[in-house]
């Protein structure tokens, strides 16, 4: 079975949580790639263009929780904590060097981020490349980055991690509803 991986990012609230980020990689076999758009798609209210944890509210959580529980996806989320006087740019570079280890680990071979600032796409890319030369992860790894609003799946770990940060913060019914379907991977400073 092929299984693509779909990325997004996030870091805790700043205030409760200092010094956490997160990256976190929904695994999605490629068999029900479009039902699980179409799904999606269908949690979006009018005039949403994506699906966006932080901007929901509780109830909508919920259902957004509960939607991703009964789709065919695993998860993964590696949470860094560390000092908060880290630069952003750094914590993420962490984060996603494990994540790619863990994915290349799992036989997925095409890794789609979402989208930031070209430099920051680029930062990414020569990671994956020094990764490889590095042979810690293999050759056939892909990493593409797309637009979070025209990728329905970026959504899926958008979700995840939001439950992730709300767990860490003292709500833990949403990482409940998708605790089966979750690893997650603590790495520190």
């Amino acid at each position: 079975m092929s299984w693509f991986a779909y990325v997004d990012e996030s870091e805790s609230d700043q205030r409760r949580d200092p010094g956490v980020y997160l990256l976190g990689a929904a695994l999605v076999p490629a068999s029900v790639m479009e039902q699980a758009r179409d799904v999606l798609r269908g949690l979006l209210l009018p005039g949403q263009r994506k699906l966006h944890w932080h901007n929901e509210s509780d109830k909508r959580r919920r259902l957004i929780a509960e939607t991703v529980c009964q789709m065919e996806a695993l998860h993964v989320v590696v949470v860094r904590d560390c000092l908060d006087t880290e630069r952003t740019e750094r914590r993420r570079r962490k984060c996603l060097e494990r994540l790619l280890v863990e994915l290349d680990s799992r036989g997925v071979e095409r890794v789609y981020v979402e989208a930031r600032q070209r430099k920051q796409n680029e930062a990414d890319l020569l990671m994956l490349d020094a990764l490889r030369s590095q042979r810690v992860v293999g050759r056939a790894l892909r990493m593409y980055h797309v637009p979070g609003p025209g990728e329905p799946l970026l959504w899926l770990p958008d979700a995840v991690i939001g439950s992730v940060t709300a767990d860490r913060l003292g709500e833990p019914d949403y990482l409940e509803v998708l605790r089966p379907l979750v690893e997650l991977i603590s790495i520190g400073a």
